[in-house]
């Protein structure tokens, strides 16, 4: 058997790709970067942004603290991405294309297994975390056989696509390998015997339910399914889009005790504000984990990834015949090599924008796993208190009520707020052309008498986490990401320091800004 990481001949690995591919990675970087995903990549001519308002290339001067949806690349991330494209185009003359980019993916897969202390786990890549969602009922599917039942904890607070791939279904118009698709229809092979259960984090009156309610359902749901026949794929949360986790760690023991065989619980940790040593126990417990590049770390949109326990791994390497519905979802080079048979039947086409964003997440990875713990630590804690502050100091936000739940004794990192003006809450309409108007310079759009500060203020950029619709309200969300904290820090503890007050100090102008374009009523529908 060959060892991992190794390489063999273009005909053992994958089939030659046409000399066509060796050609598109001479494309302007820019372009590769958007590239090999859906629809959601699609730059505006206009903006030079996607519809997250993330740009394919740095944009030094913007106040990014967008981490919760997604974040433009850096500087350092973009040179990273731009070496390793000439790295692939070097090796690939003496290896061939196939071989050259088996061997980076492979490269890219032990780099990440070891950053996060994943041991024998292994790993698939994908262009986004809802992408890694179908893969993981793909292939669960392949593993149980019969009829499956979706449980899914916190559908509120998940990404848009989980309706559609935890019941087998398009979760857009294009897949990534470039099909055109009905966005909610049916995967053909992959939807058959298959239902759906969710269970809300939040009330109908726009309160948090409770751990013990949450766990009451889930244990519940559970239930009805395996009594119904089903096998049941429980897809819990650790970290919402409000930094949420649910349901808690007892209830997710309690369920594999009562359920062993009838049970394969998924994480969803694509938010990635998760402890290495948490994220090695669930993998460890035989939990299958989501997770993506792309929201705490910082790398470019979208960059996805599922790991896989080492014993479920061996059974899928083991298949002989692969998952239905998955051609259409992956490429032969997502897989690791040791998934031959399902990796056989799989495109040989490229998704070299997929690898490029991957290499460019990994950079910011890096770059934060190299800061001491210490001060990991006690900066989120730092300017967690500082945003909360600064939240609170506003007459027109407030921060939501519960923020801040169990995430495994991490700071809090994300900051969901309402907006008022006077004693009017603004609704998901108002507060989207918010999230839109703090990334643009809208100086042109104040009264000729406005204070020249303002002026200056609003000309300033500032990308934070896109709205997210409650049933008491709609919010916006403040974020800290690892690049904060990487590019916060010097080995001079003089320069670190200031450049935390600039951070803060950063946080503080977001909020003057939304309370400007609030002030100015930008916001309200013409």
């Amino acid at each position: 058997m060959r060892k991992s990481g190794a390489l063999a001949t273009d005909t053992e690995l994958s089939p030659i790709i046409p000399s066509s591919a060796l050609g598109a990675l001479f494309k302007p970087l820019p372009f590769l970067l958007v590239e090999g995903g859906d629809a959601r990549l699609t730059v505006d001519p206009v903006n030079t942004a996607n519809v997250y308002e993330c740009s394919p290339h740095p944009c030094p001067g913007t106040l990014a603290f967008s981490s919760s949806t997604a974040t433009s690349i850096s500087e350092r991330a973009y040179q990273r991405a731009r070496r390793a494209r000439g790295e692939l185009i070097e090796a690939s003359v003496s290896l061939g294309i196939s071989n050259a980019l088996d061997w980076r993916v492979e490269s890219m897969r032990q780099s990440l297994r070891s950053l996060l202390g994943l041991g024998g786990a292994e790993i698939v890549f994908s262009p986004s975390g809802t992408d890694s969602q179908l893969h993981a009922l793909f292939f669960i599917r392949q593993l149980v056989g019969g009829f499956v039942a979706s449980v899914v904890v916190a559908a509120d607070q998940t990404g848009g696509g989980t309706v559609h791939t935890c019941r087998g279904r398009h979760f857009s118009d294009r897949t990534a390998q470039g099909r055109t698709v009905v966005k909610g229809e049916p995967i053909v092979g992959a939807s058959e015997d298959v239902a759906n259960v969710n269970i809300p984090l939040i009330s109908e009156d726009g309160t948090p339910r409770s751990e013990r309610e949450v766990d009451a359902a889930v244990l519940e749901a559970v239930k009805t399914q395996i009594r119904a026949g089903h096998k049941v794929i429980l897809q819990a949360m650790h970290s919402s889009k409000l930094g949420w986790r649910a349901p808690s760690d007892r209830c997710l023991r309690d369920v594999v005790a009562r359920w062993p065989k009838d049970v394969q619980v998924v994480i969803d940790a694509c938010q990635m504000r998760i402890d290495r040593s948490r994220l090695r126990s669930y993998l460890d417990r035989g939990y299958v984990v989501l997770l993506t590049g792309s929201k705490f770390f910082t790398g470019p949109a979208f960059s996805g990834a599922s790991l896989w326990p080492q014993a479920l791994s061996d059974r899928i390497a083991a298949m002989e015949m692969p998952p239905q519905g998955i051609a259409d979802y992956a490429t032969r080079f997502d897989l690791p090599l040791r998934w031959s048979s399902v990796r056989a039947v799989l495109s040989s086409e490229p998704n070299f924008g997929q690898w490029l964003r991957w290499e460019a997440s990994l950079e910011e990875m890096e770059a934060y796993y190299a800061l001491p713990e210490s001060f990991r630590r006690s900066t989120l804690e730092r300017l967690a208190e500082a945003v909360q502050a600064t939240i609170a100091s506003s007459p027109n936000l407030a921060l939501v009520a519960g923020q801040g739940a169990d995430t495994d004794g991490m700071p809090a990192t994300i900051f969901p707020f309402f907006v008022r003006n006077g004693d009017r809450m603004l609704g998901l309409d108002e507060m989207t052309k918010i999230y839109h108007l703090l990334n643009r310079d809208i100086s042109s759009a104040l009264p000729e008498t406005v204070k020249e500060e303002d002026r200056a203020l609003a000309g300033l950029k500032c990308h934070i986490g896109q709205p997210v619709k409650l049933p008491g309200g709609t919010v916006l969300r403040i974020n800290i990401g690892a690049r904060t904290l990487s590019e916060a820090w010097s080995n001079d503890d003089d320069a670190t320091e200031r450049n935390i007050c600039a951070v803060i100090d950063e946080i503080g102008t977001v909020v003057r800004k939304v309370e400007l374009i609030v002030a100015a009523d930008l916001a309200r529908p013409k």
